[in-house]
């Protein structure tokens, strides 16, 4: 049925999930996407639908409480055309997912845009005299990619269905593959929008904190590092032919026919620069001092120093409501010379003058590009100490490993799905 307005009435609605949004970044995310999509959709049969999810009812009803708020704070007169629907939901449990991902697909007629912020870092303590050193001494690099945080190796979810089952790194199924189920599950509402998924990552990523052989983590003293690794991995690759046959079987549902293969969402990477968020577990002294710290690290030419979370809300929020042909022209300069998915990252002028930034990537370099930055602004913007320019070689090793990486995650999203079939007959009979 068409609107009075001669267009498909669910056309004019934009549904967009965001995880793990009761605080920090999370929840400056659905802010931004509020404040955006009414700055950019002036109609007024233009609705956005935020679906926020956190891990209670009681967190949840709190969250709602604070977006409404900030709705009625900045865009009075527009209320009606932002809502704010809460869920619940456990990225370490994946019944918990399969749960939401049920409800979702019999509640909503599509989802445009899944954000994929929820994750916990894992770290259990500071190296105090070593993080004391290095932002005394090296401000800049240690508040960007900082060397003092501590983490157990080993850390496992509670058990998922009964004690026979394999072992699932905690950091791993919060991070990503609670995330990856989910996006697996809710593929249905996707692919009726051409929808996309963003995933939030991390500046601390690294290929060299991550082991293929390691997919999970459980062997690393790094454990949150190596997920958004992976995540990168993952998100980088996932329009490469090599990773092609299992992103296909990622993004199937049980009725894809082969002449909707099309219909694949697109995948992007973001990262939210450096801000204040509640990741890292600090007193109210201590994350002051980290807040002046990074404000400081601003003023000595750190671009990805954003210090608040609504401006690292940057980048994700972009990649969220721009059209795809906003982000087919972002992307084309560095197709044009060889390259593919860029890694977007909130960054920050001396100013405070917000912006989504390429971010180079280590064995991907600045969207894939084999060479110097090909880009103004990429190449005049500071790198991380020790950063060469990308080689062929690196290249190859990377989309090799993205490759391992994508056939690793979905012979585990199979096997653990007959798990929890298993698991949810048992508890019916």
């Amino acid at each position: 049925m068409m609107s009075a307005h001669g267009t498909d009435p669910i056309q004019e609605q934009t549904f967009i999930l965001v995880t793990g949004a009761n605080s920090g970044l999370g929840f400056s995310i659905c802010c931004r996407l509020a404040d955006e999509f009414l700055s950019a959709h002036q109609q007024p049969h233009q609705s956005l639908t935020v679906i926020f999810t956190t891990r209670s009812s009681k967190k949840g009803h709190d969250t709602l409480t604070r977006l409404q708020h900030h709705l009625r704070t900045t865009a009075p007169t527009n209320t009606t055309r932002v809502t704010f629907v809460p869920e619940n939901v456990d990225l370490g449990n994946l019944l918990s997912v399969r749960a939401l991902s049920r409800r979702l697909n019999n509640t909503y007629p599509k989802l445009d845009a899944v954000v994929l912020n929820a994750g916990i870092g894992g770290w259990t303590a500071l190296d105090w005299p070593a993080a004391i050193w290095g932002v005394l001494t090296d401000t800049v690099h240690q508040v960007t990619w900082p060397t003092y945080k501590i983490a157990p190796a080993g850390m496992l979810t509670d058990p998922q269905t009964t004690d026979q089952e394999p072992c699932l790194g905690s950091v791993f199924c919060a991070n990503v593959f609670g995330h990856y189920m989910l996006a697996h599950n809710v593929m249905p509402l996707l692919r009726r929008s051409g929808g996309r998924v963003v995933w939030v990552s991390s500046l601390e990523a690294t290929v060299k904190m991550f082991d293929i052989d390691d997919l999970q983590g459980l062997r690393t003293p790094a454990p949150y590092e190596s997920s958004k690794a992976l995540t990168d991995l993952l998100a980088l690759t996932a329009d490469l032919p090599s990773a092609a046959p299992w992103v296909r079987s990622f993004c199937s549902t049980p009725d894809t026919s082969e002449g909707e293969q099309n219909t694949q969402p697109n995948m992007y990477l973001s990262h939210p620069g450096v801000c204040g968020s509640g990741i890292l577990p600090l007193s109210w002294p201590l994350f002051y001092a980290m807040l002046a710290a990074f404000y400081f690290a601003r003023i000595l030419g750190s671009p990805w120093h954003t210090v608040s979370t609504y401006m690292g809300a940057c980048a994700p929020v972009w990649l969220a409501l721009s059209s795809q042909a906003v982000l087919d022209s972002a992307e084309s300069v560095y197709r044009q010379h060889g390259g593919g998915r860029v890694k977007w990252g909130s960054a920050s002028t001396v100013v405070g003058k917000n912006s989504s930034a390429s971010t180079e990537t280590d064995g991907w370099g600045h969207g894939g590009v084999v060479g110097p930055a090909v880009v103004d602004d990429d190449r005049w913007r500071r790198r991380k100490r020790g950063a060469a320019d990308l080689t062929a070689e690196e290249r190859q090793e990377f989309e090799e490993l993205g490759r391992k990486c994508w056939q690793g995650m979905e012979e585990l999203r199979i096997q653990w799905d007959e798990l929890l079939d298993v698991a949810e007959r048992t508890s019916k009979s």
